[in-house]
């Protein structure tokens, strides 16, 4: 339940026992809390939506000032009352302070505090006199007006033997990851499978297996990647064909329906091991629903074409960048002698810092975590908010934080993270800015990132991230009240990662 919160409503007033507290005027202090649903008002920045609190003052004034009391209870009570003929108020409390009331030993202030909302009946009682359950409606009925959209799970798989197929894929996962309220959480590796029943010289299928949470039905979620195949010159007047790319959903939160539009589970996913194959490498405990379903391990063991498919790429979806950086490092004399010294036999937490001045650098950013989550040994665990930062000398740019668990060393994932700032031609800066355990200031792994701890474009969606994080010995929080541009950074969105 959303509230307003008005304190410090002050008048004079003849309210008390003794006789003279009935002639002689003394001071009264009200707070108030009002509970009402401001989800419109929030909308529509109307006056109408929402309760005008100039009008609630005046009106306690009113009662202040009015009618005699003996009880401040009372006075409270008959505050309570005016506030709650307020159609949009479905509670309130109310504290009512005598500072001045005849005590005769010292004191600071005496108040009251009621809570009331109306009965059945509409009288003004205690909120466990039975009016709690109507209060409880509201505040179940609003929750639902806000609550945001069932989150589901699905499994898709992609495929395609026409063109540069490995570079279709990669663009079929960054669409999906841009669909509206959709991100990518897993990617499998790259299999290759003959054309099996087609011609001899047909090209062999890559395929692979996305995992997607989406806000979007499964009929949405359809329309949608069929969508992407037209982008990519799909046409599926017939089924049995080479084709540029397809996407099929596989799985949809496990439901079973045998809908003609969209049959689920995938009426032959348990006997096609080119779909098995990825999957079961993607998620090693994944089940199949379904008559024919079970443990996709299982599936795969019976399926007759399991031999025909082979791994083609684990980290198909940097294009090939990640090994190029990795030659080059190794020739210039970089890399070996360091990767003894700091390599990660086992996971380690890696905070990765990314920063775009580019108009679409939200998408930029989404598309990034999807290439880093989709390097071997990496596993994205947290993102940060989206943040903008003011510069005074160039554009403004938007920034944010990944957490990670990664077997790379850290020079490792610098390379890695180079190959994805190429793929996206530049236009996004990718930073290692610290890695649990690794100290390191050799010119080809900086570790920590020196200068991180004076930008608050990292250390603010650090924090947002990780309220405990540290850069060093100095806690982030600290560092961030002490950088030079703090003032220029503000937090843009807090679930960016979902989509417009």
């Amino acid at each position: 339940m959303d509230t307003i919160t008005l304190t410090g409503v002050s008048a004079n007033g003849t309210h008390g026992v003794l006789d003279f507290e009935h002639q002689r005027a003394q001071p009264f202090i009200v707070d108030v809390t009002l509970y009402l649903d401001l989800l419109a008002a929030g909308q529509s920045d109307a006056l109408d939506d929402t309760v005008d609190y100039g009008r609630v003052a005046k009106s306690i004034v009113a009662v202040i000032e009015g009618e005699h009391v003996d009880l401040i209870e009372k006075l409270a009570q008959s505050i309570a009352e005016r506030i709650l003929e307020i159609p949009q108020i479905v509670k309130v409390d109310v504290t009512v302070h005598k500072p001045h009331a005849p005590i005769t030993v010292p004191f600071a202030d005496v108040a009251v505090s009621i809570t009331r909302v109306h009965d059945a009946q509409g009288a003004v009682v205690p909120e466990y006199m039975g009016r709690s359950d109507a209060v409880d409606a509201v505040q179940e009925a609003v929750a639902q007006s806000i609550a945001q959209p069932a989150v589901h799970h699905a499994v898709v798989a992609l495929g395609g033997n026409i063109g540069d197929v490995e570079s279709t894929l990669r663009a079929a996962v960054r669409e999906m990851d841009g669909l509206p309220g959709t991100q990518v959480a897993g990617i499998s590796p790259l299999y290759r499978t003959a054309a099996w029943g087609m011609a001899d010289d047909t090209p062999d299928f890559l395929n692979a297996v996305v995992e997607l949470e989406t806000t979007l039905g499964s009929h949405e979620l359809l329309a949608a990647l069929q969508g992407i195949e037209r982008v990519h010159g799909r046409n599926r007047e017939n089924h049995w064909d080479s084709r540029p790319l397809d996407l099929d959903i596989i799985d949809f939160d496990g439901i079973t329906s045998a809908d003609p539009d969209l049959s689920l589970p995938h009426p032959r996913a348990w006997q096609r091991a080119f779909v098995l194959a990825p999957w079961l490498a993607l998620n090693p405990t994944a089940r199949l629903a379904g008559a024919h379903g079970g443990l996709v391990s299982d599936l795969l063991t019976a399926a007759a074409d399991r031999d025909a498919v082979r791994l083609d790429s684990e980290d198909w979806m940097l294009s090939g960048h990640a090994a190029n950086a990795a030659d080059d490092a190794v020739k210039h004399g970089a890399v070996d002698k360091h990767r003894q010294e700091i390599a990660a036999p086992v996971s380690r937490k890696a905070v990765i810092s990314m920063d775009s001045a580019d108009h679409d650098a939200e998408r930029l950013f989404r598309e990034a975590i999807v290439s880093i989550d989709s390097i071997p040994g990496n596993q994205v665990q947290g993102i940060s908010p989206l943040y903008h930062v003011s510069h005074f000398d160039g554009p403004d740019a938007l920034s944010a934080v990944i957490q990670v668990e990664t077997k790379l060393s850290a020079v490792d994932l610098i390379a890695a993270l180079g190959s994805v700032e190429a793929a996206h031609e530049g236009v996004i800066d990718l930073d290692l800015v610290d890695m649990d355990g690794v100290t390191s200031d050799t010119p080809a792994c900086r570790v920590p990132w020196p200068s991180a701890k004076n930008h608050a474009s990292v250390l603010a969606p650090w924090m947002d991230m990780d309220a405990e994080a540290t850069l060093g010995s100095e806690p982030v929080s600290f560092l961030l009240a002490m950088a030079p541009d703090a003032g220029q950074v503000g937090m843009l969105s807090d679930n960016w990662i979902m989509g417009k």
